[in-house]
């Protein structure tokens, strides 16, 4: 009997195996299967498990969610299940919306590459350029249950990054480092893509080649997966220019796709960040917020926190955001905290 298996046999009775899922899969048709592997994806990776969580969110209990998963609802529970996940899922792309600029498209460009050719991919580029959020958000699009998303932790080991990738593929996270890899391996395949941000934190403290990185070099040629790595710019520097640069150089030569994004906000994408919220805007605007985004002020992130205040604002006045309301919004946040209305 296979390590893998005495762990499902061994789990508490209210726990979910990986084996029973998959197992349940085979009870759904095609055009069921991938609402199932999005909740299951959602449940493990979005939410790390928590059943209370998505009771709440999907306006069930657990007794009725755990046979679905495991394809032995009653017909009609399965159908109102099936529409409660269409539901959520809506719901969810509403509360994220994308605004698609020239580098948020590159990155969404390049994880289509990776999911399309189970290719191994990078995006690079410096903080507050977007590379999280869209992220996030093409893996909410592109299937939670076959995206695995996960945020690499500080100093992270080889037996960090394999639990870490075994929770959010819904896999037994206890057991020697071998087994869980053997876990993982079961669970991942080619339709699969793995997103690992903060990829940077894979590099071993020590400088020396090798360690986690390694494991999903490892993944993608043994379970011919995707694997797509968001670095800070900063972690890009150290692997093309530190003392191990010849080790990582043939290791980003297997990268078919590579994204570096520039360090500053280009006027192009400003504008196209502002039409979003405005429409037609006048180059003035557009000049006034690439100058925010340029000076050292958080760049794109902080621009959409003004608008996306603004926003507000004005909508709770029952109208649409105006340049007087995102400039106030401004003022505000560069005042240390001054209320916009006390000023």
């Amino acid at each position: 009997m296979s390590s893998n298996a005495v762990t499902d046999q061994t789990a508490a009775p209210h726990s979910l195996s990986f084996a029973a899922y998959q197992q349940g899969l085979a009870n759904y048709s095609e055009t069921e299967r991938p609402l199932v592997e999005w909740l299951w994806g959602y449940y493990n990776g979005f939410l790390a498990r928590n059943k209370e969580t998505l009771c709440h969110e999907m306006g069930m209990e657990w007794e009725a969610l755990r046979p679905f998963f495991t394809g032995r609802a009653s017909v009609q529970v399965k159908a109102e299940i099936l529409e409660a996940v269409e539901a959520l899922r809506r719901r969810l792309s509403k509360s994220k919306p994308l605004v698609h600029t020239i580098v948020a498209d590159r990155i969404i460009e390049a994880l289509d590459y990776a999911r399309d050719y189970s290719a191994m991919i990078y995006i690079a580029g410096p903080t507050g350029r977007g590379k999280t959020y869209t992220a996030e958000h093409w893996a909410a699009q592109n299937n939670h249950g076959r995206t695995k998303y996960i945020r690499v932790p500080s100093d992270c080991t080889r037996r960090a990054l394999v639990q870490e990738l075994c929770k959010v593929a819904g896999c037994a996270t206890c057991g020697s480092c071998a087994e869980m890899e053997g876990n993982l391996r079961r669970a991942i395949g080619p339709r699969n893509i793995i997103i690992a941000d903060e990829a940077g934190h894979l590099l071993n403290r020590s400088g020396r080649p090798g360690g986690a990185i390694e494991l999903l070099r490892d993944l993608h040629d043994m379970c011919q997966c995707a694997v797509a790595l968001i670095f800070t710019d900063v972690y890009l520097k150290e692997i093309k220019m530190g003392k191990n640069a010849d080790y990582f150089e043939q290791f980003l030569g297997r990268l078919e796709f590579p994204v570096e994004i520039p360090k500053l906000p280009r006027r192009d994408e400003v504008r196209q960040v502002l039409n979003a919220f405005f429409g037609e805007v006048s180059e003035e605007l557009v000049s006034y917020a690439l100058a925010l985004t340029s000076a050292r002020d958080g760049k794109n992130r902080t621009l959409f926190k003004d608008l996306f205040r603004a926003e507000e604002f004005a909508k709770g006045q029952g109208r649409s955001i105006t340049e007087k309301d995102f400039k106030m919004f401004v003022k505000w946040r560069q005042s240390a905290g001054a209320w916009p209305e006390d000023r």
